[in-house]
């Protein structure tokens, strides 16, 4: 689908033949993911990055549709989407907030994605992967994605604030 000259929606990511191969890198690599990563550690280093202080935010205006924030449940065993940006219907094919974690992946993929945000929850920890999706042997999609701890709102616990930023868009 296109809208306003964005597309959309330009593979089936859901379908079964679609491989996610994800690799971690040691620091982030697009521009939107250092943006965000130096963004955080700046706010980190003072007194905290805050869900709805620091984000939405200026200085993260020209990301906020890549950003998502994710809210641990029932002892980290999912995840609820407190905020989508609109670039995650590209991934998603659909606005993914409010929604849990497993309901969004099948079981494998989902303790897979649940196993790196417990990681990053319980021990500070931030992730970055290069990510492609494979259906037939063709990269569909090629994405960096940013996982980064965060205060809730109220300061009483750590969240995940994620970046998904596409490399075939250039800003």
């Amino acid at each position: 689908m296109q809208a306003l000259g964005l597309v959309w929606r330009d593979v089936d990511t859901s379908g079964a033949d679609v491989q996610e191969k994800r690799v971690r890198i040691p620091e982030p690599i697009h521009f939107g993911s250092r943006l965000l990563f130096d963004t955080w550690r700046r706010r980190r280093s003072n007194d905290g990055f805050v869900v709805g202080r620091d984000v939405p935010s200026r200085p993260l205006a020209s990301i906020l549709r890549n950003l998502i924030v994710y809210e641990p449940q029932d002892g980290a065993r999912d995840f609820r989407v407190r905020l989508a940006g609109s670039a995650l219907i590209r991934r998603f094919d659909c606005d993914i907030t409010g929604l849990k974690l497993s309901e969004l992946f099948d079981r494998t993929s989902f303790e897979c994605h649940r196993d790196a945000m417990v990681d990053i929850v319980q021990n500070d920890s931030t992730s970055v992967l290069d990510v492609k999706l494979v259906s037939r042997g063709r990269t569909q999609l090629h994405f960096e994605v940013v996982g980064l701890p965060v205060q809730s709102p109220d300061r009483s616990a750590v969240w995940v604030l994620g970046g998904l930023f596409y490399y075939d868009w250039t800003k």
